[in-house]
């Protein structure tokens, strides 16, 4: 699926990569499972097969996520009596050694980032260091309100249906085209669901409700049966039926309220993604 999936996203491939060659960095956002970490190891593999050095972070403590980008780098770890490096002289060699190197710098989850740590990615970006986040939904502050915004869109219908089929022949399952179809609703263009949808097939699991975001905003559809209840009412005055002006009435104050009610919904939070 790994391999599949870097073929359907060699266009945003092809521009993240671009902007990273041109010394800027970007932040890539996705709902969970859409892609964001397979594109982001193809993306450090790309640049590392070009004689890039390239450092990849994952999710830790601070001093845990600046060693390891330390190491990745070939910056020491320890000073001249062979003492470790204290989180701040770990800073500070890994800033001084990009401000005199190329190197790319590809941060996976950021948003469970500590703040300390985003704070230090600031300070790098400030610096002119190239970075790559990924995030799902990261919150609008720091580092993330500074960098291009760019994001993942969900896989289309017939690139589903392929990894699906392809996952299913791993497994030995055999699956029609229409079964596939039906299968496919259930991803919302997600890959990690796709697969995940074909394993409950291969298990026999009964029918889950969907995990993706994908759903259709009905606001449009309540606007439009309040100006066919609105019409109504209007027909109702002109042909002096009483029933049909009654009956348009309250439907227009039935949805009204429904509409009242969709707009008191807990909103969006203060997310990027």
């Amino acid at each position: 699926m790994s391999s599949s999936l870097k073929i359907y996203r060699t266009t945003e491939q092809r521009r993240i990569t671009a902007v990273l060659r041109s010394s800027s960095s970007l932040l890539v956002v996705g709902e969970s499972g859409i892609g964001k970490s397979i594109l982001g190891e193809a993306i450090a593999q790309e640049l590392q097969d070009e004689g890039y050095l390239v450092a990849v972070a994952q999710p830790a403590s601070t001093k845990q996520l600046l060693t390891r980008l330390a190491e990745q780098l070939g910056v020491e770890t320890q000073d001249l009596a062979g003492k470790n490096l204290t989180t701040v002289g770990l800073r500070t060699a890994i800033a001084d050694f990009l401000r005199e190197q190329t190197a790319f710098l590809i941060c996976d989850d950021t948003h469970h980032y500590t703040p300390e740590f985003r704070r230090f990615l600031e300070i790098l970006h400030e610096q002119h260091q190239s970075l790559l986040l990924l995030a799902t939904a990261p919150p609008a502050k720091d580092i993330f309100l500074k960098l291009p915004r760019m994001e993942l869109k969900p896989l289309s219908d017939v690139q589903i249906r392929d990894l699906m089929a392809a996952h299913s022949l791993e497994l030995g399952l055999s699956i029609g085209t229409a079964q596939l179809a039906g299968l496919q609703q259930r991803c919302g263009g997600n890959p990690m669901l796709a697969k995940r949808v074909i394993q409950e097939e291969y298990l026999g699991l009964e029918d889950t409700a969907p995990d993706h975001q994908q759903w259709v905003d009905g606001t449009p559809y309540l606007i439009a049966a309040l100006m066919v209840f609105g019409i109504v009412r209007v027909i109702g005055i002109g042909l002096n039926s009483t029933s049909m002006y009654l009956i348009g009435g309250i439907l227009t104050v039935v949805v009204g309220i429904m509409r009242l009610l969709f707009y008191s919904l807990p909103k969006k939070s203060a997310r990027l993604g």
